[in-house]
């Protein structure tokens, strides 16, 4: 069975190889910072139709909603009524700042791990990507930077209470790693 333990430890293990190798240059005098969130979300299978694949689940907050499982989701016909479905989802975002003109290496990459043959359904992966931008403002009270990537789209991100948010000046180019993990998971009634 896939376990929660081997999701988390498949994500901390890609995320520490992602994050170790942040390090740009040694020409890099500005710091480097993560800040990751964790959420976690469950709902109870209220109803499972085999033959469209939709699940009838009713989350904490009582709501009911109905989801549809593809062909990828391995062992769908051991869900049954009652059952938990578990979401675990991280985001980490490592901002680095650069000396203007310096152009890193793009290195994408992506691992995932699904139940195996008669598991219940679950999933673990983590995909990471790196994104270049330019500091287009700066909020130091919130300590958020506001940031335009290359491809024209603009994104606010919290930094670390350790970064030195001092050091940055709109108009540095920042490299941010993206690192997101989720794991998923049936679990059984008590």
């Amino acid at each position: 069975m896939m376990t929660r333990k081997r999701c988390i430890t498949l994500a901390a293990a890609v995320l520490a190889i992602f994050t170790s190798t942040m390090a740009i240059s040694d020409t890099t005098s500005k710091p480097a910072r993560v800040v990751s969130t964790l959420i976690k979300r469950a709902a109870i299978v209220e109803s499972v139709n085999p033959d469209t694949r939709e699940l009838r689940l009713l989350d904490a907050q009582g709501n009911r909603f109905t989801v549809v499982a593809d062909e990828d989701v391995r062992n769908f016909s051991q869900i049954k009524p009652r059952d938990r479905i578990v979401t675990e989802y991280l985001e980490s975002v490592a901002v680095v700042i650069a000396p203007k003109g310096s152009k890193p290496p793009v290195e994408d990459a992506s691992a995932w791990n699904v139940a195996e043959a008669g598991d219940k359904p679950g999933v673990a992966g983590v995909e990471t990507r790196l994104v270049v931008a330019t500091v287009q403002a700066i909020n130091a009270v919130d300590r958020l930077l506001t940031l335009e990537t290359e491809a024209g789209s603009v994104r606010t991100v919290k930094v670390s209470d350790q970064a030195e948010l001092h050091l940055v000046e709109v108009g540095d180019q920042v490299r941010l790693r993206i690192t997101t993990a989720i794991a998923m998971s049936v679990v059984t009634p008590d």
